[in-house]
């Protein structure tokens, strides 16, 4: 007599597929968690230093104010020096001062000697890429504005099957668009060149004013460079 196996329940063939697809889909959530926490992590550590970058530049800036408003370039006679200097730890704080501009003016001139280098061609770099996509929208503008001309008369022909003369309308309506615009350019030039740019803010006192802004910036640039060269030397 023939054997009759016995029949599995389908219960039985579906429950550890069941099983295995939950598990996988639980350690995927769990891959992707930890994704998503690693990666909250890093942009709190950015903000972090960030904003600790920060904090310490507004605290230096309104030290330096300070020490020039109030102690005329000594910082032993500005506010904060008196308060440190009345609490003790003046010497200590000028001592962690001095360590640490002179670690920032080494640093400096290290960047200032070999930072240009490889700062140049990344510069000329960025240029030619600018100049690459500045070409690559002027020429897909004109060849987008060829395209729609050449297409133009079948749309206009296919819009006056359902609305008569609604082509030409458009047309006259892009025209008047076009001359409103550059009438408007036109005036505003005008409106500034003879009422704005002039007194004040003539072309020969804004070139004068940029004169005297670059021979600032030259001499602050000196005063700044001649700062990094002496707290370079200090040890």
């Amino acid at each position: 007599m023939a054997q009759v196996k016995p029949k599995q329940s389908k219960q039985g063939k579906q429950a550890p597929a069941a099983k295995k697809t939950v598990q996988e889909k639980s350690s995927a959530q769990q891959k992707k968690n930890k994704q998503n926490a690693s990666q909250k992590k890093k942009c709190g550590c950015c903000k972090w230093a960030l904003g600790s970058i920060f904090i310490i530049a507004l605290i230096a800036g309104a030290l330096c104010y300070d020490t020039e408003t109030n102690g005329k370039g000594v910082f032993e006679k500005s506010a904060t020096g008196k308060i440190l200097k009345n609490a003790g730890v003046l010497p200590h704080v000028q001592k962690a001062w001095y360590v640490t501009m002179g670690a920032s003016a080494r640093g400096y001139k290290w960047a200032e000697e070999h930072v240009p280098p490889y700062a140049e061609p990344a510069l000329k770099t960025g240029c030619n890429l600018w100049k690459l996509a500045r070409n690559a929208c002027c020429n897909a503008y004109t060849n987008g504005l060829n395209y729609w001309r050449l297409k133009w008369p079948a749309v206009a022909k296919f819009i006056d099957q359902y609305v008569p003369d609604l082509s030409k309308k458009l047309e006259a309506f892009a025209a008047g668009a076009k001359d409103v615009a550059v009438n408007s350019y036109e005036k505003s030039a005008t409106i500034i060149k003879e009422k704005v740019l002039v007194g004040r803010f003539s072309p020969e006192n804004i070139n004068q004013a940029l004169n005297q802004t670059r021979n600032a910036a030259l001499e602050y640039y000196n005063q700044f460079h001649k700062k990094v060269d002496a707290y370079a030397k200090l040890k």
